[in-house]
This record gives C-alpha cells, sequence and structure tokens, in this order.
C-alpha cells in the first residue's frame, strides 16, 4: 500500500510507495523506502512507523533512528483509509527532536491556508496545541515505551524468516 499525502488543490505533496501494516495499527516504511515529492525522490536510512486515526487532524511518523526516537507530525485532514492511506497536506508540521517540540513551516501555512476551508485553518491550528501538549507530555504515541516497542516489532519484522504481520 502506499500513503499519499496531497495538496489542497489535489495536487500530489508526497508519496511513499511502499508501507506495510504493522502490529501496531499503523504501517512501517522500511528503510530505502522510496518517497516522490515534489522536489525529487528520497528515502530514509531507517524504519519508520506511520500512524493514522479516521477522525484526526495530524498523522505522525516515529522515526527510528540508530541513536534516537523523534517523530515528524503532519497536520493535515482526516486520513482516507483504503488501498492507499490518502491525506491531505495542511502545511503545519510538528516536530519532536532530541526532546525538543517544535512547529514548522507556519510561514507556508499563513501563504496557503488564506485558501483553505475556515474549519480546516481552525482544525488545523487547534490540532497544532493539542499535538504539542501531547508530545510535551509524554502522550501516546510520543511514550516512550511505545517507542520502545516498536523497536522491538522492528527488530523480530527484519530478522531473516521473522516477519511479522499486522
Amino acid at each position: 500500500m502506499r500513503l499519499v499525502s496531497l495538496r489542497p488543490d489535489g495536487g500530489r505533496h508526497r508519496t511513499w510507495l511502499n508501507a506495510e501494516p504493522g502490529r501496531f495499527g499503523g504501517w512501517w516504511i522500511p528503510p530505502g523506502t522510496p518517497v516522490l515529492d515534489e522536489g525529487g525522490t528520497w528515502s530514509s536510512p531507517y524504519p519508520v512507523a506511520a500512524l493514522a486515526w479516521p477522525r484526526a487532524w495530524f498523522q505522525v511518523f516515529v522515526l527510528l533512528k540508530a541513536d534516537a526516537t523523534d517523530y515528524y507530525v503532519n497536520i493535515c485532514t482526516p486520513p482516507c483509509l483504503g488501498a492507499d492511506v490518502v491525506w491531505i497536506d495542511l502545511d503545519l508540521d510538528v516536530r519532536v527532536e532530541g526532546g525538543r517540540v517544535w512547529v514548522a513551516d507556519e510561514d507556508e501555512f499563513q501563504v496557503r491556508s488564506e485558501a483553505y476551508p475556515p474549519a480546516w485553518r481552525t482544525a488545523a491550528q487547534q490540532t497544532v496545541r493539542a499535538v504539542q501538549d501531547a508530545a510535551t507530555f509524554g502522550a501516546h504515541p510520543f511514550r516512550p515505551s511505545f517507542a520502545d516497542a516498536l523497536r522491538a516489532e522492528w527488530a523480530l519484522r527484519s530478522r531473516p524468516g521473522g516477519t511479522v504481520l499486522g
């Protein structure tokens, strides 16, 4: 399956070409998985766990780096879950790196959000505050024990013959 992030005008923002179901309720993006975006193609050298919920205005990438666990949270419309997982990116991102929680792309949001429906602007701004609070207080999925469980699942999954079905 693919994870597909669209721009509000329907244009492609980013597409992860291979996402595999995980036992944690989300999807694995294996290291080296091609990601198409507006600037070309790239990939991550580490496994990434992707989480999205049907009514949530955000989705979370848990970046399982060798020496740290970081989080990249896209503020977006609730996803459509089907053969692919598709959402509309609303420009704002919450980043959690080295214990620091910060908001990225506020300038893009200010410029582009004028064209968004008012409900989208309001939901995006409220969601940023809620995600910042969750990350600051270590609520799920920002809890260290959840990252530990993801690392354990990935270790099982990546062993020869150790594929874990979602």
